[in-house]
């Protein structure tokens, strides 16, 4: 079945905690102004599948249609149905990234975590600066967790959004998240540079080619 409660969660960056090998997630920190409602973005930085260092596209000047719809969304979380012609990102059916343009981070014996802690540090430094700026994750939702603080940040209840990448063609041990129109992905609006930064992540154990139904490997 495909990933549950998928959508896009936007708000504002309050503090982060950068991966390691033994909690393989870049944190993310957010709040939703208007509702004082807090979120943790759990961004993937290793596989538990070899090869275990995933593939990514970062843009520093993202231009799609999709910036003027996430700019007028609410603060919070927002539900996105899995079909063509809305919100719902599928790297596949889709050319909002480009395959050709997804590199593997660099991978030693320590793993591929300080590369990405490094790549995306760069950038949400450059969020963390402006009052003004937003983040986008589009991933699968949980909580709230009503009575349980937040792991990471404390916050209370826990709440957040994981899945921070491709969900479609996975290897047989995860392949019941497969499904077509449903793929994570984080973008950064900072209005005082007048520019949205975006990043895609992808398994290298997931496939192009995917069923266009159940979004299964062919």
């Amino acid at each position: 079945m495909p990933i549950p409660d998928y959508g896009v969660l936007k708000g504002h960056l309050v503090a982060r905690i950068e991966a390691t090998s033994q909690s393989p997630h870049y944190q993310i920190h957010v709040l939703d102004q208007q509702t004082q409602t807090h979120y943790r973005i759990a961004v993937n930085v290793l596989s538990s599948v070899k090869p275990y260092n995933l593939l990514y596209h970062i843009d520093d000047n993202f231009q799609d249609t999709i910036t003027s719809q996430l700019d007028t969304l609410a603060e919070g979380f927002t539900s996105v149905p899995s079909k063509a012609g809305g919100l719902a990102i599928d790297f596949v059916r889709s050319n909002i990234v480009d395959p050709a343009q997804m590199t593997p981070l660099h991978f030693t014996d320590i793993g591929s975590e300080t590369q990405l802690n490094d790549l995306l540090e760069t950038r949400v430094q450059q969020a963390l600066a402006d009052a003004n700026a937003f983040v986008y994750a589009f991933g699968s939702r949980w909580g709230p967790e009503n009575g349980q603080p937040d792991q990471y940040f404390h916050f209370e209840p826990g709440n957040g959004i994981h899945d921070i990448h491709m969900n479609q063609g996975n290897d047989p041990g995860h392949a019941n998240e497969d499904g077509v129109w449903q793929d994570g992905a984080l973008f950064l609006s900072i209005p005082s540079q007048h520019i949205w930064l975006a990043l895609f992540l992808k398994f290298q154990s997931q496939s192009w080619q995917t069923d266009n139904t159940t979004g299964h490997a062919d």
